[in-house]
């Protein structure tokens, strides 16, 4: 396991390691060192020179004197240097920012090229249509579907026996451009010209992109699998006293754990430390996997709330809220895990309340416009291919202040016996989130800021459960 964070802000400003920016620290923390010991050794230096009582120690007056213009010198060295190391990291920070424009591009460019090869594939194949509608129905025959059963579960269990496929940082990089150039792929199927997809994209005006090809991908599921239900929101369990959480790790250990039947959602209700009350709410991740799930953290909430449309997890953490007394306006703090994460986004996207921070862990929530108001932070491993089903994070105005904290779980590769989500879990979440309290780099301190603010003194715990109401 690698304890070794990097850390990013949006998309204009640097990403490095943290060994870089602690070392600017510690550069700056000698600076302001050696400027005290100097002063020390100029009062020193007057002692000996104007105290009778000190007037057997004038010997040292020279070598007290060459003592302060050597810890001047080392002072203003330090910070000279501690402001090349920033400047370095800034100089880095703009050429990544342009290799990644660059290969973002590519990619736009490969997966418009794609989709307008898949639209000539479609069309070259009208002439078969009559045997591609045999085929379908040969596949909707129960012996060619359990066959086809067969194959796949061969297929889930080979990938599960190598884990290393899907904990490999280039599969998850991979799959976050193929994901990023969806829209692309879309329009050059449509048979948009490219201009035209370069205006509507990600690249122009935003109009066609992941939300796009979310709410597309529903539309073809059709009714029996993407169908929004009311959901049911009830107190699960009774309210307890809690004190506001001292770190991250302390409150991303709050975040409630996935499981069928567990309350999905906790909201602490605090005296604001400005008057009136404020909030933390903390939201788990997905459920259950499967498309017709009484749960409301299902994958169709995860298509859902990609789109921007109506997921029921998002349904179930607002009537949650609401159950608990957060008005709109109110301030809050949010903290979700994988679906979690992508709801609580969307939460701070609305404006509906008077959000102070957001932290994500392990959330394909990088494309949602969270105002630059929000402290942001999202924390996300190499190896975990969450994150990267969201797409590549929103670069510009949109998400230049959203601090992304990655770390890479697995040093080379996973060890024996490891699971192929094994980075996704928020039981490794919880081990970086350690590791950023710890952390001395700059671009954090404002997270521990946020955390300082959630609440005076004790609070108010309540967990809520939530459930899909279907008819019939």
């Amino acid at each position: 396991m690698s304890d070794t964070l990097t850390v990013s802000t949006g998309g204009t400003t640097s990403v490095s390691t943290e060994e870089l920016f602690g070392f600017a620290a510690s550069l700056d923390s000698l600076a302001g060192d050696a400027r005290d010991w100097a002063h020390q050794a100029a009062i020193a230096r007057c002692l000996t020179e104007w105290s009778a009582d000190a007037a057997p120690y004038g010997f040292a007056e020279a070598a007290l004197t060459r003592a302060r213009r050597s810890l001047d010198e080392v002072s203003d060295s330090a910070e000279r240097l501690g402001s090349a190391v920033r400047q370095t990291a800034d100089n880095y920070a703009d050429s990544e920012a342009r290799t990644r424009d660059t290969v973002g591009a590519m990619q736009a460019f490969a997966g418009f090229l794609f989709g307008a090869y898949l639209r000539n594939l479609v069309l070259g194949a009208l002439p078969l249509l009559p045997t591609l509608a045999l085929t379908a129905l040969v596949l909707q025959q129960p012996p060619v579907r359990r066959a086809l059963a067969v194959l796949g579960s061969g297929l889930a269990a080979e990938l599960a026996e190598h884990p290393e496929v899907m904990n490999n940082p280039a599969f998850v990089h991979a799959v976050r451009g193929v994901v990023s150039a969806a829209d692309d792929i879309l329009m050059g199927f449509t048979g948009a010209s490219l201009p035209m997809a370069r205006f509507l994209g990600d690249e122009g005006i935003g109009l066609v992109g992941l939300e796009t090809v979310a709410s597309a991908v529903i539309l073809l599921g059709g009714k029996h699998a993407f169908t929004a239900t009311p959901v049911r929101t009830s107190p699960s369990g009774s309210e307890r006293t809690v004190r506001p959480p001292r770190s991250l790790a302390d409150a991303a250990a709050r975040i409630p754990s996935s499981g069928a039947g567990k309350p999905q959602v906790t909201v602490e209700t605090y005296a604001s430390p400005t008057g009136g009350r404020s909030y933390a709410v903390y939201i788990a991740g997905t459920t259950d996997f499967g498309p017709n799930s009484d749960e409301p953290f299902d994958m169709a909430s995860n298509l859902a709330a990609l789109a921007d449309s109506d997921a029921g997890s998002y349904t179930a953490t607002l009537d949650a809220m609401e159950r608990a007394g957060v008005q709109a306006g109110d301030p809050v703090h949010l903290f979700g895990h994988s679906q979690g994460g992508l709801v609580a986004a969307r939460l701070a996207a609305s404006g509906a309340f008077d959000t102070q921070s957001l932290v994500t862990f392990g959330s394909p929530s990088g494309q949602v416009p969270v105002p630059d108001s929000v402290l942001q932070v999202a924390v996300e491993h190499t190896e975990d291919l969450v994150p990267a089903l969201g797409g590549a994070p929103l670069d510009g105005a949109d998400g230049r202040d959203r601090t992304v904290v990655s770390r890479s779980v697995f040093d080379d590769a996973p060890p024996p016996g490891a699971e192929s989500g094994s980075a996704h879990y928020m039981t490794e979440y919880e081990k970086t989130a350690r590791l950023i309290d710890e952390s001395a780099d700059p671009r954090l301190a404002g997270l521990d800021e946020a955390l300082a603010g959630i609440g005076a003194g004790a609070g108010v715990a309540q967990a809520f459960r939530a459930e899909r109401v279907r008819s019939g």
